[in-house]
């Protein structure tokens, strides 16, 4: 049965989208992959620049408009089995706020992921490259990368 995984940040247009794009890319055999923002306005599209980022990475056609913004509640954090906040600030706020739900909560070791949604061009491909990196250390392995 395929674990499912929810990535959360603010906007649910950058980090968190890019994020279940590259599990759900990646790992879609083994999770069912979902992503909410805290302050999230439904319907929004991902960023441009990450959806090209994406395709870069992907090696195919990533369109903006394949997700769209999903404000974060309680069904979303009921209905996952790993909740995974984009850095400790994010993660301890989940905490907080839905204690209930604290023992699916985690986060990226380290710092996390600070707001990439300013990036441009390399500097953003970059920042999804680390993502992606990140997004295989927790959980998948090497053979999957290819």
């Amino acid at each position: 049965m395929k674990k499912k995984v929810l990535f959360v940040c603010s906007a649910n247009t950058c980090r968190s989208a890019v994020m279940a794009a590259i599990l759900t890319e990646y790992g879609h055999r083994r999770y069912d992959v979902s992503s909410a923002g805290i302050f999230a306005r439904t319907g929004e599209p991902m960023m441009q620049e990450c959806a090209d980022a994406l395709a870069t990475l992907f090696g195919h056609g990533f369109s903006a408009y394949s997700h769209t913004a999903t404000k974060l509640n309680t069904n979303h954090l009921m209905d996952n089995d790993i909740i995974v906040a984009v850095s400790q600030g994010y993660a301890e706020l989940l905490k907080t706020h839905f204690p209930y739900y604290a023992d699916k909560v985690t986060t990226f070791p380290g710092e996390g992921f600070s707001d990439i949604s300013c990036l441009r061009g390399r500097s953003m491909e970059i920042a999804v490259e680390r993502i992606r990196d990140a997004i295989f250390d927790m959980f998948l392995n090497d053979e999957e990368r290819n």
